[in-house]
């Protein structure tokens, strides 16, 4: 490369010296490298290293492959600077969690227990919702027993109106039971999780309390 350059130099030297004009050092797509007044519109997309009429680099322009080369690597650096502030962000409220389970909790059976309590509730909940439903199911089949037998016109678009209402109701009941079943999974769910996590933090504890007597 530095006998290229000195060839290069020598190649400058030899060129007529036109007032304020740069002369440019750029390589094709061959890898062969030239020396040139000005770069070919074909060979633009490649780079070039503007230099002074002694040899001295000046400017340089990188190719626009280079130029997307340090894009994908910027944005890839701001990715993972800004995954590991999430991961941070997450191990911090992590760590925050696990203090206030602690101080909730002092043992196992207590953990059992709040959960037990919850669940019951959800439970109650849900049966409370059904009940409901059945009542309005009830309902729907009684008025649908008298839409059968109403021969007036006015009495009968009267029943279908109330049946709308119970449809509505019947509705809005099971969508409200359908929640509740989900909202129970999820209790049930997150106690299995918090029972475990609960059982690794007192384990921790205690191997932390066992190094410290042993000191």
């Amino acid at each position: 490369m530095k006998q290229i350059q000195k060839y290069g130099l020598v190649l400058l030297a030899s060129l007529p010296m036109v007032a304020q004009a740069a002369y440019y050092r750029w390589t094709d797509t061959k890898g062969v490298v030239h020396y040139s007044y000005s770069v070919p519109p074909s060979d633009a997309q490649l780079g070039h290293v503007e230099l002074s009429k002694s040899g001295i680099e000046q400017k340089v322009v990188i190719s626009a492959k280079r130029k997307k080369q340090l894009k994908e690597i910027a944005e890839l650096k701001k990715r993972k600077q800004k995954t590991e502030k999430e991961q941070a962000k997450l191990r911090k409220l992590q760590e925050e969690e696990d203090i206030r389970l602690l101080s909730i909790y002092n043992n196992e059976e207590e953990v059992v227990k709040a959960y037990n309590a919850k669940l019951r509730m959800a439970q109650l909940t849900i049966d409370l919702l059904k009940s409901r439903h059945k009542v309005q199911s009830d309902k729907l089949e009684k008025l649908e027993l008298q839409f059968e037998h109403a021969k007036e016109i006015t009495h009968r678009n009267a029943i279908e109106s109330r049946m709308d209402d119970v449809l509505d109701n019947l509705r809005i009941y099971q969508q409200a039971i359908t929640e509740n079943y989900v909202e129970k999974d999820k209790v049930h769910k997150e106690f299995k999780e918090t029972l475990n996590r609960f059982k690794r933090l007192q384990a921790k504890q205690l191997r932390k309390k066992i190094v410290e007597s042993k000191k």
